[in-house]
């Protein structure tokens, strides 16, 4: 974990992202370079889908009173390892609140910290980079650093 804190050109004023690989663990602060522990190989967020990751954090939110938004995350899955990209995620609501879709869009992981804020704020969404990343030769989002201007 520690190369994707260290080395993608992440801006530490930026910085607001925890690694989440349990849920029965409680979560309250972003993570640091070094982090000690490996990340576990049981964890219960391997191989699921968006929805089911988002239910897992639903999940682990009421079990720990973690300090974590839900509805916005990023998941680093077997391609994270080979091109250090992430997607991101939002939980999309209607107007009671039930989660109806879950969009997602590839990205490199020095924009995650600051994209997931844009989504939470409203100021960005999902679908506005999914429209950027689409531009790029590999259909991922890379903010600033886009090679489509």
């Amino acid at each position: 974990m520690d190369r994707f804190i260290e080395q993608k050109g992440v801006d530490e004023d930026q910085w607001n992202l925890t690694f989440v690989d349990s849920i029965d663990d409680y979560y309250y602060e972003a993570a640091e370079a070094p982090i000690e522990d490996e990340s576990s190989p049981n964890s219960p967020f391997i191989g699921k889908t968006p929805q089911e990751c988002h239910q897992l954090l639903l999940k682990l939110l009421e079990d720990t009173e973690s300090e974590i938004m839900t509805d916005y995350f990023a998941i680093m899955d077997g391609r994270s390892t080979q091109d250090d990209t992430v997607l991101l995620v939002c939980a999309e609501r209607d107007l009671e609140n039930e989660a109806l879709a879950w969009p997602t869009v590839r990205a490199t992981f020095q924009v995650t910290a600051a994209s997931l804020k844009c989504y939470h704020s409203g100021h960005s969404s999902v679908g506005e980079d999914l429209e950027r990343a689409e531009c790029e030769h590999d259909n991922v989002y890379r903010g600033e650093w886009s090679t489509c201007k």
